[in-house]
C-alpha cells in the first residue's frame, strides 16, 4: 500500500459527467462482546483479529497505535478508515488496490467496505456479501432472528448495510436545487451528505448519497432504490445543466475561465478555493466550453487534500513556520503542476 499516493482503484478509474464512485459498507458485531464504545479491554477482540489475520493473510494490516496522527488522517482522506476510526480502531485490513477495507473495532467490531468508480453498486455489494460470508464462518455474529443483524448504532440495525454514491452536482447547487432534492430523499429514506459522510460538508459540489434506514428491507431492495435515486438526480443534474448553458453559457465560460486561471497561476489556495475551482473547470470540460488533456477530477480532489499535501511537504524536506500556510501554498503548487501553469 503505498501512503502517498492515490488509492489504485482511483488512479484506474474514468472520468463520468456525474457520477464518480460507490461503496457499500456492513456492520458485524461478535456475540457475548460489549460494542466497542463499551470496552474496556483491548484483548476482548484478540480471537477475532488472530482469525482474521489467517483468513485476509494477502491483505495489508494496518495497526493504529503503529501510526502517526498524518498518517492516520491520509487513510481518512483515502476514505480507508473513517474520522472515528482513528481514536479508537485496532487494526484495518486493506487490500493490495484499497478497493476494500475491513475495520476493527469502530463504531462496531467489524466494519467491511467496498468500493469502486464505474463499478454497479450491486457488484460491490457482492463483493462485501462474499467476504461477509467468510468471516461468518469463523466469527459467531450477533444477529437476531427478529431485527437482523445488531449494531452500536439503532439506524444500522437490520441489514447493517450502508450503500452510498459519489455525484458531482455544480448545476444543481448552482440552482439551488439540493436543499429540496435533500428533503425530497429523505422521504425516501435516503440522505445527501459530504464526501466524508455525516456532518462533513460538500466540497467542490461533491454530495454522497446513501441510505438511511436497514431495517425492514433486503440489501437488494436498497441497492435497486439507490440506483432508482441516483439515475434520477444525475438526470435532474444533466438537465440544470442544459439550462444553464442554453440560458447562462456566458456566465459559465467565465466563471470556469476564471477558475481554470486560478489554478495554473495562483500562489496560495485554501481547500475550499481549491475544490470550487476544480468544480468549475470539472463542469466546463462536461459542457464543452474547456479542453484539458488528462483531467481527472477524483484523483485531484483527493491530492489537495490536506494530508496528502503534509505528505507532500515532508517528502520535499520543505522548512515552514505556519503548517496551515505551506499547505495552501504547496496546495497552489500541486495545481499549477497538473495544470500546465507557471
Amino acid at each position: 500500500m503505498a501512503q502517498n499516493n492515490v488509492s489504485p482503484w482511483i488512479e484506474e478509474s474514468a472520468e463520468l459527467p456525474v457520477e464518480m464512485s460507490a461503496r457499500v459498507r456492513l456492520a458485524r458485531n461478535v456475540r457475548h462482546i460489549p460494542f466497542p464504545h463499551m470496552v474496556r479491554d483491548d484483548d476482548a477482540l484478540d480471537a477475532v483479529l488472530e482469525k482474521l489475520s489467517t483468513a485476509f493473510d494477502d491483505y495489508q494490516k494496518v495497526s493504529m497505535n503503529m501510526l502517526k496522527f498524518e498518517d492516520k488522517a491520509l487513510l481518512v482522506e483515502k476514505h480507508l478508515i473513517s474520522p472515528l476510526f482513528t481514536r479508537q480502531g485496532l487494526h484495518s485490513f486493506i487490500n493490495e488496490n484499497e478497493s476494500v477495507s475491513i475495520m476493527i473495532n469502530e463504531e462496531d467490531h467489524i466494519r467491511i467496505q467496498t468500493m469502486g468508480a464505474g463499478v454497479p453498486t450491486h457488484e460491490l455489494y457482492k463483493e462485501a456479501a462474499k467476504i461477509d460470508e467468510s468471516l461468518e464462518d469463523v466469527v459467531d455474529y450477533a444477529f437476531d432472528e427478529h431485527f437482523g443483524y445488531l449494531t452500536a448504532c439503532p439506524t444500522n440495525v437490520g441489514t447493517g448495510m450502508r450503500a452510498s454514491v459519489m455525484l458531482h452536482l455544480p448545476a444543481l447547487t448552482l440552482g439551488r436545487k439540493i436543499e429540496r432534492l435533500s428533503g425530497n430523499l429523505n422521504r425516501f429514506g435516503f440522505t445527501l451528505r459530504g464526501i466524508y459522510g455525516e456532518g462533513s460538508v460538500p466540497l467542490g459540489h461533491i454530495y454522497q448519497l446513501s441510505n438511511q434506514l436497514t431495517l425492514g428491507q433486503a440489501e437488494e431492495e436498497i441497492i435497486q432504490n439507490l440506483d432508482e435515486l441516483k439515475s434520477q438526480i444525475i438526470e435532474e443534474e444533466l438537465e440544470m445543466r442544459s439550462r444553464l448553458e442554453s440560458e447562462h453559457l456566458l456566465e459559465v465560460k467565465d466563471s470556469v475561465s476564471r477558475s481554470y486561471g486560478l489554478l495554473k497561476h495562483a500562489y496560495k489556495m485554501s481547500l475550499k478555493e481549491a475544490a470550487k475551482c476544480l468544480s468549475d473547470v470539472k463542469l466546463g470540460i462536461d459542457l464543452g466550453v474547456l479542453e484539458h488533456d488528462g483531467f481527472k477530477f477524483q484523483k485531484w480532489i483527493q491530492l489537495i487534500q490536506p494530508a496528502f499535501l503534509k505528505m507532500r511537504l515532508n517528502e520535499q524536506h520543505k522548512h515552514y513556520t505556519s503548517l496551515e500556510q505551506a499547505v495552501d501554498e504547496e496546495r497552489a503548487t500541486l495545481l499549477r503542476e497538473l495544470t500546465g501553469g507557471k
